[in-house]
């Protein structure tokens, strides 16, 4: 056989490997399982295909600019994280597959000199494919990668520092040639993109949050006054109206009734719905308020629907939305079940955690359901998760319900 054609073939095997690799480190990051399908294995061979074929024909710094952007890719496709968490995932895997390559090589190497390179790197790639994989299905990496996406500041740092690490590597290895430029352009460009969301999310919460609940404390001081110094409901309304535009909340409700809790409850979830990005979302409601609770106002009954819709909305769910509520003078019961692709059995544990998200990509930090775990319970309730298969939907939901007896 031709020494091209062996290491054509190795080089394909090679990628083919890269390709398995990053899949399975790339679920262990995500705390999910990871599938083969005929999907996947299609992937894996194209990939393995193309980028093997194109290692042997092009210069090897173009190829690898190539690699980084279809792994950082096909990484963002499969975890649905956004772009700094996926070159934090390429990172990391890269990382390990250094660490794991490195001793391989040196032991394959020491067999004999009159090994064909190719057959080298082939055999190096599998051994260190069958240690990533063991080390992989033992280490719970999604525990170290929570942490760093969980921490802007350590996200920051990461960033900061694969920079000035990256930059200096370049400078006193820099080659005057076209392959080369192109190839440390694009990986500074990937570094400085995920340095600068950062930043601007960072930005967000140190800067315009504090500025913005500072506003608001001002205008509800303002309110509460200016609704105390008045007995004429309808001047009243008129206030809350004026400060509501003024913190820019849209309540564009189309029909709020004096005394009809549940078509105002209604209501709400409408607005809800419409002011949301998937306003095609199905919204399937059982609400029973036969009178008010003697523990919870209206008022917190809105704010407990509100959170538990959040979630249920930015779930990234296209199936029907579930909302149970009962409300009588001795107990409030208020369910919303949603689509749920669960990852692991620890979920539950960890989803009223502070800055846990089990949400789509987006700017949320993870707040909205540790702080109504602390609001259910100062009110003595309690709150139930269960997972279930719906007939119906043809899928597992996730039910959260809040109980609060009087």
């Amino acid at each position: 056989m031709d020494v091209n054609i062996i290491d054509l073939i190795s080089n394909i095997i090679i990628n083919f490997l890269d390709c398995v690799i990053t899949y399975f480190l790339c679920n262990n990051l995500i705390e999910r399982k990871a599938k083969i399908s005929t999907k996947i294995v299609f992937i894996g061979i194209t990939y393995g295909i193309v980028l093997g074929t194109l290692g042997l024909l092009w210069n090897g710094y173009l190829v690898r600019a190539i690699t980084i952007v279809t792994l950082i890719i096909f990484l963002k496709l499969i975890s649905k994280k956004r772009f700094p968490e996926a070159f934090i995932m390429y990172a990391i895997i890269f990382l390990f597959m250094v660490v794991t390559q490195a001793p391989s090589l040196l032991l394959i190497s020491s067999l004999g000199p009159g090994i064909n390179q190719g057959i080298t790197h082939l055999l190096t790639q599998i051994m260190a494919t069958v240690i990533i994989l063991s080390i992989s299905a033992k280490v719970p990496l999604y525990k170290f990668f929570n942490k760093i996406e969980r921490e802007l500041l350590l996200k920051l740092l990461i960033f900061s520092v694969a920079g000035i690490i990256l930059s200096i590597f370049f400078y006193y290895n820099f080659q005057y040639t076209t392959s080369y430029v192109v190839y440390f352009v694009l990986v500074i460009l990937i570094v400085m993109i995920g340095l600068y969301q950062t930043l601007k999310i960072i930005f967000f919460y140190t800067n315009k949050v504090p500025m913005q609940l500072h506003d608001i404390k001002n205008t509800l001081m303002g309110m509460y006054i200016s609704l105390y110094n008045t007995s004429d409901i309808s001047e009243a309304r008129k206030e809350m109206d004026k400060v509501l535009d003024l913190i820019g909340i849209d309540i564009s409700m189309e029909k709020v009734d004096i005394n009809d809790y549940r078509q105002n409850i209604l209501s709400f979830i409408d607005q809800k719905k419409s002011s949301s990005a998937k306003k095609e979302l199905p919204f399937i409601c059982n609400i029973c308020y036969y009178e008010h609770n003697a523990k919870v106002s209206f008022s917190v009954i809105l704010y407990i629907l509100g959170v538990l819709l959040d979630n249920a909305i930015e779930s990234g769910t296209k199936k029907a939305i579930i909302i149970d509520i009962s409300v009588i003078e001795e107990s409030l019961y208020i369910s919303v079940a949603n689509e749920y692709k669960g990852k692991s059995g620890d979920d539950f544990n960890k989803m009223f955690q502070e800055k846990y998200s089990t949400k789509e990509e987006g700017h949320s930090r993870g707040y909205g359901l540790p702080n109504l775990s602390k609001v259910v319970s100062d009110y003595g309730g309690e709150i139930l998760l269960k997972e279930e298969y719906n007939k119906e939907q043809n899928c597992n939901y996730l039910i959260i319900t809040i109980a609060i007896r009087a």
